[in-house]
């Protein structure tokens, strides 16, 4: 028997763990054309648009993700089991239900995202990485 620390015990106390969160890409696109409303040829603004959480009392700040050439996104992060209220313009409103759970991955835990659902309709079940939503308003 051996007392003490192993060796990946070790390095796990020296490590710096990121809060584990779940990214989600939200993508709203025009029912008629199937264009992204967030590109910069539509009349979107972002203050058209509110998301709210069952995590927080307020809506959440939002951001445009621009980092691909021909989409942009809004991007939302979720901590775990939670539901987000979208509302656009006068569109009727959308909930992004997202169930999670913890996950040990190396030293630090990570978010499991086991579903997502928008609306009531499963997006993904198991999902993996960064998931895209797309909402046809």
């Amino acid at each position: 028997m051996m007392l003490g620390c192993t060796t990946e015990e070790t390095l796990c106390e020296a490590s710096l763990c990121a809060a584990p969160v779940a990214t989600l890409k939200i993508k709203l696109v025009d029912k008629t054309t199937n264009r992204n409303l967030l590109n910069k040829q539509s009349t979107f603004k972002l203050s058209d648009l509110t998301i709210s959480s069952t995590s927080y009392s307020t809506a959440l700040a939002l951001k445009i993700d621009s980092t691909e050439l021909n989409n942009k996104y809004v991007t939302v992060l979720s901590s775990g089991n939670e539901t987000f209220t979208l509302n656009f313009k006068d569109y009727p409103t959308d909930k992004i239900e997202i169930r999670s759970k913890l996950a040990k991955s190396g030293c630090c835990k990570i978010l499991d995202v086991q579903s997502i659902a928008v609306n009531g309709k499963p997006v993904c079940e198991k999902c993996r990485g960064v998931e895209i939503i797309e909402i046809i308003k």
